[in-house]
């Protein structure tokens, strides 16, 4: 009866504080228990917004620059690599436009050396519209096991083969011979030991079987209805061996029907390639899917 007389008061706090400090105690238990999940979760979250920054810069590169050296697929030499064709008359790349060789020529090195972080795994492909494929696969394909992957589209400009310089849809009657001058192009002795060139001339309109005349560098080809969407071959010895001197070009076309028009191309091609691949459908940019898959390790 001494406790309780001596401070009945305080043994009633001490109880109303004992009941206060169970749930709080049990509330700091659960979010001492659940602790561990928020900060995984907010890990994973900052984790995998470095993850998509990592593909969206790395596809932007790739895209929307050509790269340093900007033609770093005729040097053979590359710094950074990047896939969008260069207009040398602007002085910069042509964004969402593909250049052929430089995806022919470019390796998982170049693109890894981008990422800059050999904990990411990666793929990349280019498809049609119908679903071809237009590059072999680049990088690896994600282990079955493996969570978060990154997928980055964009649509872009590609075609097989690359044309170095065209005119297109032109107008050709004109009631009598008519002369083109098609814009200058550019080789030099290493693109000429890695590429062939041919000129390809596409006639449509009623008279498809009109000849015609190129002049390149003051050497003639005559093309006549047999060259009419088939491929003619360009002798290397016609062409420039130093790049900082273009190849002229001028087009010859005798009198046609009205309505008659054409597209003239000098497509450049890799050693070996079969002459019946450098043809219109081979040649013509279309809407492709470059796609790349990006993932941690």
């Amino acid at each position: 009866m001494g406790f309780m007389g001596d401070d009945p008061r305080g043994f009633i706090i001490s109880l109303d504080l004992l009941f206060a400090i169970i749930p709080l105690t049990i509330v700091l238990g659960m979010v001492s228990a659940d602790m561990g999940n928020i900060l995984y979760d907010i890990e994973d979250a900052v984790y995998r917004s470095s993850t998509d920054r990592v593909a969206e810069d790395t596809m932007n590169t790739l895209a929307d620059t050509s790269g340093d050296p900007y033609n770093w697929e005729q040097t053979g030499t590359v710094n950074i690599v990047g896939l969008a064709k260069y207009d040398t008359s602007k002085g910069k790349p042509i964004p969402g436009n593909i250049d052929p060789n430089k995806l022919a020529l470019i390796t998982t090195t170049n693109i890894q050396n981008i990422i800059g972080n050999n904990n990411y795994g990666f793929n990349i492909t280019i498809t049609t519209p119908n679903g071809t494929v237009l590059n072999p696969l680049l990088g690896i394909n994600a282990p079955s096991n493996t969570k978060d992957i990154v997928r980055v589209d964009k649509v872009v400009l590609c075609s097989k083969l690359n044309s170095v310089t065209s005119i297109i849809s032109q107008i050709k009657y004109s009631g009598q011979t008519r002369t083109y001058t098609v814009p200058s192009f550019s080789t030099s002795n290493f693109t000429i030991s890695k590429y062939d060139y041919y000129i390809l001339f596409v006639n449509t309109g009623g008279n498809a079987n009109s000849n015609a005349t190129v002049t390149i560098n003051s050497n003639t080809i005559i093309l006549n209805s047999t060259s009419i969407f088939t491929a003619q071959n360009i002798n290397s010895t016609m062409l420039q061996t130093n790049s900082s001197t273009p190849n002229t070009v001028t087009l010859n076309v005798t009198t046609s029907n009205i309505g008659d028009s054409m597209d003239f191309y000098i497509v450049q091609a890799p050693k070996n390639t079969d002459k019946n691949y450098v043809n219109y459908n081979n040649v013509v940019p279309q809407n492709c899917t470059l796609t790349l898959y990006l993932w941690t390790t």
